[in-house]
């Protein structure tokens, strides 16, 4: 996670757009690859807040807690949001009002992470997936996919 960087996913929204057009084995395939290289923008609220640095850059203090924010799919399960720009996540901000949060640059192994991490009685947290661009391509990964994905990134890497 890093705090105050900006992500370009321009693979990742043209595979998505195609797949949309010509939904097939090839193209989910593509876009599931991408999702693995995406860095994504994830919004979250600070408990204290961000001050510049010497060089005019926001930074965030010393001991910042960041609440991630999540949002309900239509089946009520709590996911994730991965916007992949800025003006992505300005557009949620503006439907919502979500106009105190802050972006946080996060790669799709820290997504796994938040999803599949087991608490310490063996269950999970409550991110049960990510939502990309929820107002724009609105692609739900929900926890199985997640499985499945780092399942055949692990098999690449291996190949």
């Amino acid at each position: 996670m890093q705090f105050n960087k900006k992500v370009s996913n321009a693979m990742l929204c043209g595979a998505i757009e195609t797949m949309r057009a010509d939904s097939n084995s090839k193209t989910h395939k593509i876009v599931l690859d991408e999702i693995t290289k995406a860095t994504f923008l994830c919004p979250g609220t600070v408990s204290l807040p961000p001050v510049k640095d010497k060089s005019g850059e926001l930074k965030l203090q010393d001991g910042c807690q960041v609440q991630y924010k999540m949002l309900q799919d239509s089946q009520g399960r709590p996911l994730l949001m991965a916007f992949t720009s800025e003006e992505q996540m300005q557009l949620w901000k503006d439907k919502t009002g979500s106009q105190d949060c802050y972006g946080f640059a996060c790669p799709f192994d820290d997504y796994v992470m938040l999803i599949l991490n087991q608490l310490p009685d063996g269950t999970y947290g409550p991110a049960q997936g990510f939502v990309i661009d929820p107002y724009g391509a609105n692609l739900v990964v929900d926890r199985d996919m997640v499985v499945n994905v780092l399942v055949r990134a692990n098999e690449r890497k291996r190949n």
